[in-house]
């Protein structure tokens, strides 16, 4: 039995669940004093927390923009606006156990727009990749000593799958056509009419660049908007980059709950960036912000959708 089959398991997902809630609260349990401090030197300045609010969601325009560019180049076209719905309704589905449920719901709606599903899933895959590349690319680049502060060695290594990463990019746009028509040979399925463009391919790469680069200032502008910090910008680039792959790579935790407020914390300390009760707390109040920006756009796409597209869209993805 594979690895992925064992954690595929709902009984072995809430025992790792339960053993990495357990840890957090033995961890703050420990240095409840600090915790207690910091939590009383909150002081909630809203014009911060609205301006990483703002960044945020210019990233996620970002990432729906460098999406509509996959998916052009496979043929498919979605005007702006209905690309941002589809886009963050499926956003929804990384609070699902395995995170497959956002490629499944992007190809159902990009299906009923029109769009064949298959390039919109092929799209999401392959923007999925561009962007965990991308932030092991900025967290190297953006926080290399920090890397090795938390454990010798973690900034070759990161440092080598990031040059893996961009020889990768650099290399997509040739190598992709030959294994997808390949692939289509095998399986006796039409070859595609049309393939990605290499400035779409790096393009795309440079749009999930840069959006890692604005969480990380987003997620600055919110430290300095809860706590009495002078955040270092490089440093909280690299910690946002990080612990958030920690967290998706986490594929039984939902939104990788747990998982990346236990790397955000453990960084932030690592990095001199703030003391054990601030990263405690930066963690708890970071993904309650974070959560509401994640889910209200995608609540408001499904508010907007019509009562059709959602009876498809649960069908679709149930199977």
């Amino acid at each position: 039995m594979s690895l992925v089959s064992v954690l595929r398991k709902p009984l072995v997902r809430w025992l790792l669940l339960a053993i990495t809630f357990g840890f957090i609260a033995w961890g703050l349990s420990r240095q409840w004093t600090e915790v207690e401090q910091s939590v009383r030197s909150l002081d909630i300045r809203w014009p911060w927390v609205l301006a990483a609010s703002g960044l945020v969601l210019a990233t996620y325009a970002m990432l729906i923009q460098s999406w509509r560019m996959l998916l052009a180049g496979w043929g498919g076209h979605l005007p702006y606006g209905k690309a941002a719905q589809i886009w963050t309704v499926a956003n929804l589905g990384r609070y699902l156990p395995g995170k497959v449920w956002s490629i499944t719901a992007l190809g159902v709606l990009s299906s009923r727009a029109g769009v064949s599903g298959v390039a919109a899933a092929g799209a999401s895959v392959l923007g999925t990749l561009l962007n965990i590349g991308a932030g092991f690319g900025v967290s190297v680049i953006f926080g290399g000593p920090l890397l090795d502060a938390v454990s010798p060695g973690l900034q070759r290594v990161s440092l080598v799958t990031a040059v893996i990463f961009v020889l990768g990019v650099l290399m997509l746009p040739f190598l992709l056509p030959l294994v997808l028509d390949r692939f289509a040979r095998w399986r006796g399925l039409p070859l595609a009419e049309q393939h990605l463009r290499n400035r779409d391919v790096w393009s795309a790469a440079l749009l999930n660049s840069l959006a890692w680069v604005g969480y990380g200032v987003a997620f600055a502008c919110f430290a300095r908007g809860v706590l009495p910090l002078t955040p270092n910008i490089t440093v909280y680039i690299a910690v946002y980059a990080a612990s958030y792959l920690v967290g998706f790579l986490a594929l039984f935790a939902p939104g990788g709950i747990g998982f990346r407020e236990l790397a955000l914390s453990a960084l932030l300390v690592a990095g001199g960036a703030a003391g054990q009760g601030d990263a405690a707390v930066l963690g708890a109040t970071s993904r309650i912000w974070l959560t509401v920006l994640e889910v209200l756009p995608g609540l408001i796409g499904l508010l907007l959708m019509t009562p059709k597209d959602r009876a498809d869209l649960s069908q679709g993805t149930s199977r």
